[in-house]
């Protein structure tokens, strides 16, 4: 990140998604056209322009959230009663966003996983190991949980599960109260989550929304956050990634997140914006970086077992992210992107 990226402005339309989210934003009915409709849906915005009364009509239905989540509560309670540990990660966020599929960590896989079975889910293993996926499809409405081990993606260590569940906190949704991980483990899942997982290397609005609602809320310290990671050997990367998001919010919003250290992001870190993904990207040089920077943290730390799980995950995610910005794989969808994007600025 030593250089210094073109800056890729938002459109119109976008900087007006971003007007009426931040805290001094305009508040209306409905959306004007021309609807920005990727931009929302990629950036995770649906629920946030639906809670401020903004007429969003892909946005899933207010019922379908309150079944799955219910659901999801019963499936804990079960968790609980049965004497295994769970925390939710990733999905319940400071910030509302969609309800897709809900992830729950727990202490005991293959327990939880006999467990859900035992409920009528359908579960089966993930290609990616520590992971079992759990589908039910209840009075119509399809409940998709997955069921963790650890905190990893490809067989790649991020965190310790133990501790993330220890540090379980409550947040509530729909009146409904759930077990999260704290808000210093909240900042690390998402940092390692939009690193790591199968290469994503972005940031979208919703990632920084959230960044910026933990910091303004909880006393939250940088070096805590750093030797946290620096145990799995990836510590620098998730510096890398909060100045990164912090010089979206600056963007975005004309200021800084709020932290106890205020120095930390007086610096010249310039995020680009990417039309075609609708959010912000690392460059594949970067990606190379924080993953030869990790293999070389395990090797000299003589953790070969996670060095040996590098270099078995990361070629591929190098090569998902090669194909996916510049490859076939997924022509169809990027066509797509283009003719919004074409349709947006017309």
């Amino acid at each position: 990140m030593a250089q210094t990226p073109t800056r890729m402005p938002l459109r119109p339309s976008e900087k007006l998604i971003t007007s009426i989210i931040s805290e001094d934003g305009g508040r209306n009915s409905s959306l004007p056209e021309p609807l920005p409709e990727q931009f929302i849906k990629i950036n995770h915005l649906t629920n946030i322009l639906r809670d401020m009364d903004f007429d969003i009509p892909f946005a899933s239905p207010i019922s379908d959230d309150v079944f799955i989540l219910t659901e999801v509560s019963r499936i804990i309670t079960e968790l609980e009663k049965s004497g295994i540990k769970s925390v939710v990660i990733k999905s319940l966020p400071a910030v509302p966003k969609p309800i897709g599929d809900v992830d729950i960590l727990v202490d005991d896989l293959k327990k939880a996983g006999e467990l859900l079975e035992q409920n009528k889910y359908d579960v089966s293993i993930d290609p990616d190991p520590h992971k079992l996926l759990c589908l039910s499809t209840i009075d119509g409405v399809l409940v998709n949980i997955h069921l963790h081990g650890e905190i990893a993606w490809r067989k790649v260590i991020y965190l310790n599960p133990l501790e993330v569940i220890h540090s379980a906190t409550e947040r509530v949704f729909h009146k409904i109260t759930f077990p999260v991980a704290s808000p210093e483990f909240e900042i690390l899942i998402t940092a390692a989550h939009m690193l790591y997982e199968r290469g994503n290397m972005r940031i979208s609005l919703h990632n920084v929304l959230e960044l910026s609602a933990l910091f303004s809320t909880n006393s939250i310290s940088i070096p805590l956050l750093f030797k946290i990671a620096s145990k799995h050997e990836w510590g620098d990367s998730l510096i890398l990634f909060l100045k990164a998001a912090n010089s979206v919010h600056y963007q975005v919003f004309n200021e800084n997140f709020s932290i106890s250290e205020p120095d930390f992001f007086n610096s010249n870190t310039l995020m680009p914006y990417n039309y075609f993904f609708f959010n912000w990207t690392f460059s594949i040089r970067t990606m190379v970086l924080i993953r030869s920077k990790k293999l070389f943290n395990d090797v000299i730390s003589r953790n070969f077992s996670s060095a040996s799980d590098d270099l078995s995950a990361y070629p591929r995610d190098i090569l998902k992210v090669i194909t996916e910005r510049y490859g076939v794989i997924n022509t169809k969808r990027r066509l797509t992107k283009w003719k919004n994007t074409i349709q947006s600025i017309i």
